[in-house]
C-alpha cells in the first residue's frame, strides 16, 4: 500500500489541532490581495510572547518574502518559526520559558 505525502494543509490541521488542545492562543493570519507580502500563516500567544508561525509541509521551502519577514522579525528579537511537522512545533513550545 502506497503512502500519501503528507500536505501542507495536512500539517497546518495538525497545528490547529495541537494548539487548541494545549488551549494556546492562536489565529490565522489572512493572505491574498492586499496582504502583505511574506506575513506568516499563524499567530501564537504564548507565555507573554507573541510568536509568529509559518507552516510549510515536509520539506517545504520559504519564499523570499517570507525570508525577508522572518529576518526583520529576527533583527528585532520577535520570534518566528518556520515547522514542517507537528512534532518541532511541540518541541518548541516546550522550550518557551
Amino acid at each position: 500500500m502506497t503512502k500519501l505525502p503528507v500536505t501542507e494543509n495536512d500539517v497546518k490541521s495538525q497545528v490547529k489541532q495541537l494548539l487548541a488542545i494545549k488551549n494556546i492562543f492562536n489565529y490565522h493570519l489572512l493572505q491574498g490581495m492586499g496582504a502583505y507580502k511574506g506575513v506568516p500563516d499563524r499567530v501564537l500567544h504564548y507565555k507573554g510572547r507573541v510568536i509568529y508561525l509559518e507552516i510549510k509541509k515536509p520539506g517545504g521551502k520559504m519564499s523570499p518574502h517570507q525570508i525577508v519577514f522572518m529576518m526583520q522579525c529576527m533583527e528585532e528579537d520577535i520570534p518566528y518559526w518556520c515547522i514542517d511537522d507537528i512534532a518541532k512545533l511541540d518541541e518548541l513550545l516546550e522550550a518557551v520559558e
